[in-house]
């Protein structure tokens, strides 16, 4: 949910305490990794699907009452395609980047190709870390 962009659910937080749980044998860790990359991306693949289903739309027809005009939508489609592949890969990172990732992607009309490898690819990295890190204080 939160990667779909509900902004005050604590992701990091979850997964720590996930990891740690699993580090007590609660459950298995390689399916607590297996769930988290499930979860993550699929927030992710359905924000980016509206956003490119509605936001460009949304963002046409609206955006000049939020401050965007033509020249920066401009602005940030010659940025994604240029710089997407990092900004999906390591956005998870950054709050509230990784709640919205999924709509600014779609809404830029970054491909699916792009977007899915590096949509896996962040979020295998971000549950190995945060997970990780529950995991292995909870080992100490």
């Amino acid at each position: 949910m939160e990667s779909a962009g509900v902004i005050f659910l604590p992701g990091e937080t979850l997964l720590i305490g996930a990891g740690f749980v699993a580090s007590q044998g609660a459950f298995n860790p390689l399916v607590l990794f297996a769930l988290g990359i499930i979860g993550t991306s699929a927030g992710w693949f359905a924000a980016y699907y509206i956003g490119f289903k509605v936001g460009i739309k949304w963002v046409k027809k609206h955006g000049r009452w939020i401050g965007i005009t033509a020249e920066r939508l401009n602005k940030a489609h010659a940025f994604m395609n240029k710089y997407g592949s990092i900004v999906v890969l390591f956005g998870r990172f950054i709050v509230p980047l990784r709640q919205l990732q999924g709509y600014i992607s779609g809404s830029a009309e970054t491909t699916l190709q792009d977007f899915y490898l590096w949509n896996i690819s962040g979020a295998v990295i971000w549950v190995a870390f945060w997970g990780g890190a529950g995991y292995f204080l909870g080992m100490l």
